[in-house]
């Protein structure tokens, strides 16, 4: 996979992205992170993204996307 990443691939992880900071109540100390990511190069985003949800450069997580 390449880190080419549709505007519907990039809206689908930074909804993940979210999601998760919702989910372990850290959407007020780390929210300011989705505004960011919108503004981040496809290189950057995709970096950011593997790193703070690895699963999406794996295999499993690359099908995830391909599909959207």
């Amino acid at each position: 996979m390449t880190t080419f990443l549709t505007t519907a691939q990039r809206e689908f992880l930074i909804e993940e992205y979210k999601d998760q900071l919702e989910e372990f109540e850290e959407i007020e100390e780390y929210g300011y992170y989705v505004a960011a990511l919108r503004t981040q190069d496809n290189v950057k985003f995709w970096q950011t993204i593997v790193g703070v949800m690895p699963i999406y450069g794996m295999p499993v997580g690359r099908k995830i996307l391909s599909s959207i």
